[in-house]
Order: C-alpha cells, then sequence, then structure tokens
C-alpha cells in the first residue's frame, strides 16, 4: 500500500474502484461521444442503476424501459459493456470477462413431530432433519459446476436456525436455512434435482440412526419416514383443499405488507412455506425444498446462439489494442461475483427457467423476474474494467491509468469504429 501511495498511479478511497470508478469512466464515454457522435456508428445508451450486489431491482425494473425502447426506435441491442473491477497480480495484464455465474438460494424448511424434550424419541426435532440436510450439502462438489475450463464455488450456508418464536419445553416443530448454489452450465432444474436426491440420502441416513437409538430405549416406530418434497408439490397438494383461494390471496397480502415494512425476500420466502404447511394439516416429518429470489442466470456471450455479435472478434480486438499499449489480455469466461449482465440475455430458452419461477417461494408482486424480456433484449455482454486492489477493504484503489485513458479510450474506439472492427455481416 505504501508502494502504490508513493507511486501516484493510483485513486484511493473507499468505493474508489468498486463501483465509482467504473461509474466515471463510462459517464465520461457517454459525454465524450455525445459532444462528436457524428462519425460514430453505433448508438450509445448508457444506463445506470442501483442495489447490484443485492437484488437488482435496478436492472429487473430497467428491462422494461429497455424494451419499451427497442421496440419504439426499433433497436437492435449489440452489446453490453459492464466496467465491474477486476483484481490481478500481474501489473501489465487486463482482464476481460465475457460470462456472469448463475446464482440459486435454494430455501429448506423442515418440518418435525413435536415431543417433550424429555422423551426426544417420540418424536422428531426439526433442527435434527435440517442439521442433517446442511452436513450433507454444504460444500458437497456435485453442487459446485464446470464449464470453459472454470470451476463455480462450492456451495455454502448463508442461515440456519429453528422457527420458535420463544422457548419452551418442547422440540423443534419447524427449522429453515438457504444456501447459495453458483453455477455455470447445469440448469436450475438439473441443479433442484440434485440438491433433492441429496437431501432423501440425508434424511434416510437420519432416519435409520433414529430407528437404531429407538430400538435402544425400547419405543415403537411410530412415526413416519422423512421425505422431501418440492415447493411445486407443496403447492399442488394444498390446491387441492378447500379454501385453498383464500388461504392464498391472505398470505400474499401478508407477504407484500411485510416486504414493505423490510422483511428479507428470504424470510418471505420461510413464511410462505411454513404458511402452506400449517395450511396443508399434514403432520408427518417432512421437508420442503423451493427458492428465494434473488436469482442470476448463468450467461457466456459463447452460448448466445440467437445473436449477431461475434465474442471472438471482440477478444481479438481487445487484444490487439491492449498489446499497443504494452498490455496483456487475460480472457476469465466467468465473473464470479454475481453481476447484472445475467439479466441482459439467455442461453436457453425461457421455458427451460421455468422451474425457477414454479420453485420461487414468493409472490410475483414481490419479486418479479420477467424472462420474456430478457429473452427480447438479448444482447451479449461483457465486463471490461479497471484494476483496482483490496475491494471493500481500508485500501481500496483503482489504477488511474485504467479508468482515465486506456479501458474510456478503448471503449470510444468500439463507438467510431465498431462496424469496421466487430461487425459479422
Amino acid at each position: 500500500m505504501q508502494e502504490d501511495l508513493a507511486s501516484g498511479e493510483w485513486k484511493f478511497g473507499r468505493g474508489s474502484c468498486d463501483m465509482k470508478a467504473a461509474l466515471a469512466l463510462q459517464l465520461g464515454v457517454l459525454e465524450a461521444y455525445a459532444a462528436d457522435p457524428s462519425e460514430g456508428q453505433v448508438n450509445l445508451l448508457y444506463l445506470s442503476v442501483g442495489d447490484e450486489e443485492s437484488y437488482s431491482r435496478g436492472m429487473r425494473g430497467a428491462l422494461g424501459l429497455l424494451t419499451d425502447l427497442q421496440e419504439k426506435f426499433d433497436l437492435n441491442y449489440v452489446l453490453a459493456v459492464d466496467s465491474e473491477p477486476f483484481e490481478s497480480e500481474v501489473g501489465k495484464e487486463k482482464v476481460l470477462h465475457i460470462g456472469t455465474v448463475g446464482k440459486l438460494m435454494p430455501v429448506v424448511v423442515a418440518q418435525g413431530v413435536l415431543s417433550h424434550m424429555k422423551e426426544p424419541l417420540k418424536g422428531i426435532n426439526a433442527l435434527s432433519l435440517l442439521v442433517a440436510i446442511a452436513s450433507q450439502l454444504d460444500l458437497h462438489p456435485d453442487l459446485a459446476d464446470q464449464a470453459l475450463g472454470e470451476t463455480s464455488p462450492l456451495p455454502s450456508w448463508s442461515y440456519l436456525r429453528d422457527l420458535k418464536e420463544q422457548y419452551d419445553v418442547s422440540t423443534v416443530l419447524y427449522a429453515a436455512g438457504y444456501f447459495s448454489v453458483l453455477h455455470l452450465k447445469k440448469t436450475p432444474q438439473e441443479l433442484l434435482q440434485r440438491i433433492y436426491e441429496l437431501s432423501q440420502e440425508a434424511l434416510d441416513a437420519f432416519y435409520k440412526k433414529y430407528e437404531h437409538l429407538q430400538d435402544q430405549a425400547g419405543q415403537e416406530h411410530i412415526i413416519a419416514r422423512p421425505r422431501v418434497i418440492t415447493y411445486q408439490e407443496l403447492e399442488e397438494r394444498c390446491q387441492a383443499l378447500e379454501g385453498y383461494q383464500d388461504f392464498r390471496e391472505a398470505s400474499n397480502k401478508k407477504a407484500e405488507q411485510d416486504f414493505r415494512n423490510g422483511t428479507s425476500y428470504q424470510s418471505l420466502a420461510i413464511q410462505q412455506i411454513q404458511r402452506l404447511l400449517e395450511f396443508l394439516g399434514d403432520k408427518d416429518p417432512m421437508v420442503v425444498i423451493g427458492f428465494a429470489p434473488p436469482y442470476y442466470p448463468s450467461m457466456n456471450c459463447r452460448f448466445l446462439d440467437n445473436t449477431d455479435f461475434n465474442i471472438v472478434s471482440l477478444i481479438t480486438d481487445y487484444r490487439e489494442y491492449l498489446d499497443t499499449r504494452g498490455y496483456l489480455l487475460k480472457v476469465e469466461e466467468y465473473f464470479m461475483g454475481i453481476n447484472d449482465t445475467s439479466y441482459c440475455a439467455l442461453e436457453k430458452d425461457v421455458a427451460s427457467y421455468q422451474v425457477v419461477l414454479d420453485s420461487l417461494a414468493t409472490p410475483a408482486q414481490v419479486y418479479d423476474l420477467d424472462l420474456e424480456k430478457i429473452a427480447q433484449i438479448q444482447v451479449p455482454a461483457v465486463n471490461l474494467g479497471p484494476w483496482g486492489k483490496e475491494l471493500h477493504k481500508r485500501g481500496e484503489r483503482v489504477y488511474k491509468e485504467d479508468f482515465l485513458e486506456t479501458i474510456p479510450n478503448y471503449l470510444l474506439e468500439l463507438l467510431y469504429h465498431f462496424d469496421d472492427r466487430l461487425s459479422t455481416e
């Protein structure tokens, strides 16, 4: 840090790199191009959005704007450029991301069988079921993903607890947790199926041990084997019961009110599943698996068949540009930090993502994801940003040359020579 301070080549400050430098350099490009657009070969649309790393309300909300503009002006979106920073140990290296990791957030709600704490084997503690599944799924390699020589991080739990509102001497009836699954090429359906299988394996192993402990204690096997069901199956079972529509309307209204009062999407999903279990009234032990927001589709420009843009031409062009300035280019297939470019294009048809919408345990009026609009704009997206160090830490800094010269100058060159250098026609 002292060396970088002394060099004068770095801009220090909290947020200087993530994302103030990116915003500044893109606004600089917008200002310069707007001042002299006559020789430009493409239109430039600058889109500024908020809330990127938590729920991406900004980008999800912007989809309607983008489709409206597309229809009004007969636009063909050819390329989207995000400018998230990159970190590197090599000073003469620039990084280009041509894809972004996908993110699913499975939520698990366990229903046990109540008993007094002095007789735990006469019931099943919901925490026992939840812990068995969490231990099985946490860091499980089957839920990581590989594509184009890269591997996504292992799954990791964010939340795990009972749903008791106050202490009493009963075992836990409901418990819940959620975790993140980052994926590259695996479909949501494939991931949900594997989560389901691993969860049932965990419950079967628990129940075998549980029956053995009952035998040792001389107790009867009167409690059914716990089973895993999906959120879709839970809803279907509830829909067959009288009074479901009234229940659902009241539940959705409660979710909307809670959301306006600051309840998180994850808590809303847990509450929705618990209410459905209570409405169902089935007293057997079970575990429900659904999804909580946010959902980010994975996207890589190499896999976008229904666009006119050739990503290889951009890679070659950027590499040649950097070579003239004495830099090397490192292409990373996926940005692993979660990115709004997930909402720029879909690798598969919309129907392939329906399982996500069907499994989201939150009302559409609370969390809206319009996959049809993503498919309509269908714009290849890359991440091309400045070099930075110690993001989100005390020594956060950005390399001045990148955000003042290297990156904005290249983006301007693209605007003025896009058809000459990147057109596929």
